[in-house]
């Protein structure tokens, strides 16, 4: 008797010290990262005449929104939002065109609905580093408050994923480091009983994207200040790190830098994911394969876990002048079905589908308009007429099912 006495003792001990020690939840609603389809989510369009008063963030190329300029190349399909925005751009019949914000929490529990509707488990907002202190620091803020609240009515899962682009300095490193403080303390995104936060085995899921990228080799020693400070702070650590990585991240060349820290960054998180947006092609799929494969041989070998990335297409003409337009074809879900091949193939337990709502680089997964609007001087992506709207939401669905089985 006194020796389960004993016991009960010290597992209530070690529990109360987890309690008191980390400011994170121990009742949170989702607990597992296994079996999941979770997507990424931009959150930052806006529009002339909402709360943001933001003009048309990120639909704007450089600030400039008119029937020549936009910046993105995939036009979402609207006609089920609750609140739309006129835009500059008239079609070529003489209609109006109308576009959604962010900035709306319809807007947001809309694409959190179709989450739930096609078995999408949740999102990984995007947290951009250069967007912490600048102009659009409170719609961000905005858009994960109400991605939280439509997340707890879906049962879909959040996460934070921090876009460490443009981070250089370890100065830098605590400017990421104090926003995740601020919202664990502010928001409660993390502390609050059945918060829809993405945990696994009661650690929160944070992601960190992309480290190692060949253009940005001297960034490692702040990244790695970064994962030290989720892992092991006393109050704000003890969580699960998803590490965006460059696609050859394990060979260290083409879009890699060759500085082996970037293994050893790797090493100390939970999860690699490669980002293999424009890197998967029509002709390399055999390659890419073995890619993967020796990938989470690697993974396999330190006990990571792999997160292979899969995208339906991509474009981002509008934005970039000199790119084409389409340049990788979606072909009515080829690229897509073949890449989803390939993960039951390597047989991985989760996928990232990238992204939700990216329709500036046209890899936007939601609903996409078979009709966009046609200028003498700005073109967008047609959407094939054989498909549905909601075609790559149905491809989720079936390989979400596939996971989970």
């Amino acid at each position: 008797m006194n020796k389960i006495l004993y016991v009960v003792l010290l597992v209530f001990f070690a529990f109360g010290r987890y309690v008191s020690q980390y400011k994170h939840s121990i009742k949170p609603q989702f607990n597992s990262f296994t079996s999941k389809v979770m997507t990424g989510y931009q959150g930052w369009f806006t529009a002339e005449g909402d709360s943001a008063k933001l003009g048309w963030h990120r639909y704007a190329k450089d600030w400039v929104f008119t029937n020549k300029v936009s910046a993105f190349d995939a036009w979402p399909e609207t006609k089920e939002y609750k609140k739309l925005y006129k835009t500059p751009i008239i079609d070529s019949k003489g209609n109006s065109t109308f576009l959604f914000s962010s900035n709306d929490a319809s807007t947001l529990d809309l694409h959190m609905k179709w989450m739930k509707d096609y078995n999408i488990d949740g999102a990984f907002i995007q947290r951009f580093f250069l967007a912490l202190h600048d102009a659009t620091r409170d719609h961000q803020l905005k858009v994960l408050k109400n991605m939280m609240k439509s997340g707890r009515k879906y049962k879909r899962s959040v996460s934070v994923m921090y876009d460490i682009s443009g981070l250089r300095t370890e100065t830098d490193a605590e400017n990421v480091i104090n926003d995740w403080k601020y919202l664990v303390d502010q928001l409660k995104i993390t502390s609050q009983n059945d918060t829809p936060y993405l945990f696994h085995e009661r650690k929160p899921i944070v992601g960190i994207i992309i480290a190692g990228l060949k253009d940005s080799p001297s960034n490692l020693q702040a990244i790695k200040k970064i994962i030290d400070f989720f892992k092991t702070d006393k109050n704000y650590g003890n969580c699960s790190i998803v590490l965006g990585v460059p696609f050859y991240w394990r060979t260290l060349n083409n879009d890699s830098t060759s500085n082996i820290l970037l293994h050893d960054l790797a090493k100390t998180c939970n999860y690699i994911m490669p980002w293999s947006v424009g890197r998967i092609r029509y002709d390399n799929l055999s390659e890419v394969l073995n890619v993967m494969q020796e990938d989470k041989k690697w993974c396999d070998k330190y006990k990571i876990n792999y997160l292979p990335v899969i995208y339906p297409g991509f474009s981002w003409h509008n934005a970039v002048s000199s790119a084409p337009l389409n340049e990788i074809p979606r072909n009515n879900g080829e690229l897509y079905k073949k890449q989803i091949k390939i993960i039951e193939k390597i047989k991985s337990n989760n996928v990232f589908a990238a992204m939700f709502d990216e329709i500036n680089e046209g890899t936007a997964i939601f609903k996409l308009s078979k009709k966009p609007p046609s200028t003498a001087d700005m073109r967008f992506i047609s959407y094939e007429s054989e498909i549905s709207e909601d075609y790559y939401l149905q491809l989720l669905q079936k390989l979400s099912e596939y996971l989970k089985k």
